[in-house]
């Protein structure tokens, strides 16, 4: 790409700027100081102010919350500053605050220590349905 340059003048570079496409870790220049959400390998959801990242996606949130849902709740967790090494984003991206209340419309916000409780609750209705299915299993395994 050819940009005309002007002597003395910044018009080349400011056309140069707005036509660059940025890819990988370097595009999260536009998410830098707003509010994010950050979905991670373990299926944990943090929301937090992105205040810096690297070239391999480590990123820090300010202010950072662990949002958790369970049925028609949630709930945010306070985790304060959040680093989140590259490897564990799945994907990340930029909250509109004109449609975060809709969250709100959809699903009960509660606190932090009920959410909990509803996720072990949870994980234990989980595991006994997974215990259940195993002990109902009518092939026996020592043939």
């Amino acid at each position: 790409m050819d940009f005309p340059r002007e002597e003395g003048s910044n018009a080349g570079q400011k056309s140069m700027a707005s036509e660059l496409k940025l890819f990988g870790a370097s595009s999260l220049v536009d998410q830098l100081d707003k509010q994010v959400v950050v979905c991670l390998r373990d299926g944990r959801n943090i929301v937090g102010c992105l205040r810096s990242f690297d070239q391999f996606a480590n990123i820090v949130l300010e202010d950072a919350v662990e949002r958790i849902v369970v049925a028609e709740t949630f709930g945010d967790v306070p985790q304060g500053i959040f680093v989140i090494r590259g490897e564990n984003v799945m994907i990340l991206g930029e909250i509109d605050p004109s449609k975060e209340s809709l969250i709100t419309q959809r699903l009960q916000q509660v606190s932090a220590d009920e959410i909990k409780r509803a996720l072990q609750a949870q994980k234990e209705d989980k595991k006994a349905f997974q215990r259940k299915e195993k002990l109902e299993w009518p092939i026996q395994e020592d043939f």
